[in-house]
């Protein structure tokens, strides 16, 4: 059974992959139709200016160009999308809201530590025997720095695993919810906040989502400011 990061993860892929498949089709269509227009016309034919037939040959060639440049932007369109789709399906990167990202975080920190005492190791054998150094300081200095950056997250993130939902604010117009599990600043209004609050909040980082009807953006105790001000919310 799916938790709720890899279903939101999977809902976002079967998108792309719609979406992919319609900037496909309408790449198709639009070559097509370009194709349709070119059979028309006798082939190295050139524009008979004077001629009755000029001014249908020229809007032809101009749609011909259009619809072929219609084809390439929803081709690289599609293109787009399916890297989209590779990226997310074989990503490497641990996200926060990932409900194994302690798990995954110490298995990459472990294979780091594991990393450092090899290239250490390494290095002081080739000393014994008078040889160069195989690894180089900044290498064991980067590697010693990822191990000090994983080490960080995983304790952030550990500290956030004793932390509860909570609605930060609440009156009869909007609520301002700490998501913890979602790992979202989420802010459910009751109506349709206007223009300049929406712009605002996008402004901001807060993007609309239509899956939990509200507001959002990850959570940081700057965004409970940010959110507050924007709503002109004094405490």
């Amino acid at each position: 059974m799916l938790n709720n990061y890899e279903e939101k993860k999977q809902r976002r892929i079967e998108n792309y992959k719609k979406l992919s498949k319609k900037t496909d089709e309408k790449s198709k269509e639009a070559y097509q139709g370009a194709k349709n227009i070119i059979k028309n016309i006798p082939f190295g034919q050139p524009i008979l200016v004077g001629h009755h037939s000029e001014n249908r040959h020229r809007k032809d060639l101009k749609r011909i160009d259009s619809l072929m440049m219609k084809s390439i932007e929803e081709k690289e369109k599609s293109e787009y999308y399916k890297r989209k789709i590779c990226n997310m399906e074989n990503e490497t990167k641990i996200y926060s809201d990932d409900p194994n990202a302690i798990a995954k975080l110490k298995e990459k920190l472990n294979k780091r530590i594991g990393l450092q005492e090899y290239m250490k190791e390494t290095n002081k054998n080739a000393k014994k025997e008078s040889k160069d150094k195989v690894f180089q300081m900044y290498q064991l200095q980067n590697n010693n720095q990822n191990i000090t950056r994983i080490k960080k997250r995983i304790e952030i993130l550990e500290k956030k695993c004793n932390e509860e939902t909570k609605i930060i604010y609440e009156n009869e117009d909007v609520k301002i919810v700490d998501n913890v599990e979602a790992n979202r600043l989420q802010i459910y209004f009751i109506d349709i906040p206007d223009v300049e609050v929406r712009t605002k909040l996008k402004k901001n980082g807060f993007r609309w989502s239509r899956y939990n009807e509200c507001w959002q953006r990850f959570r940081l105790e700057y965004a409970i400011y940010i959110a507050k001000k924007i709503l002109n919310i004094k405490e």
